[in-house]
């Protein structure tokens, strides 16, 4: 079972360069609700984007990066399998792909889409679909 416990991003859509940061292991149950406009979707695309490397929604990968600060978009989202903590980081503009298992960053000697095939795989044991 994954257990999600924190996600933090920045210059992701309409976010900025300072970083959002949500607690989502503050109950056994996280419910997210607000008025339109307040970020409940791009929470969802972030979440889809670090893990999946596509959002949510369908938007164009240069359309993600925040149009004033033109890059440094980076998004992380850290949660627990078992016992094993791991924290993900992704990144556009510059491009970042990391897994880090219990403090720890995974080889990343394979292609990127092995390394996503890893995380799809062998961690998260589930795909987009």
């Amino acid at each position: 079972m994954i257990t999600f416990k924190k996600i933090k991003y920045k210059n992701f859509l309409s976010t900025g360069n300072t970083p959002i940061e949500i607690d989502l292991h503050k109950s056994n149950t996280t419910l997210i609700v607000g008025s339109n406009g307040s970020g409940k979707s791009t929470l969802l695309d972030a979440l889809c984007f670090v893990l999946f490397n596509r959002p949510f929604r369908i938007i164009k990968k240069e359309q993600m990066v925040n149009t004033i600060n033109q890059g440094d978009c980076e998004i992380q989202v850290e949660f627990d399998v078992g016992t094993k903590q791991y924290k993900i980081i992704r990144g556009i503009k510059p491009n970042i792909f990391e897994i880090w298992c219990d403090g720890d960053m995974l080889n990343q000697d394979a292609a990127q889409r092995d390394y996503q095939k890893h995380l799809e795989s062998t961690i998260l044991k589930l795909n987009f679909r």
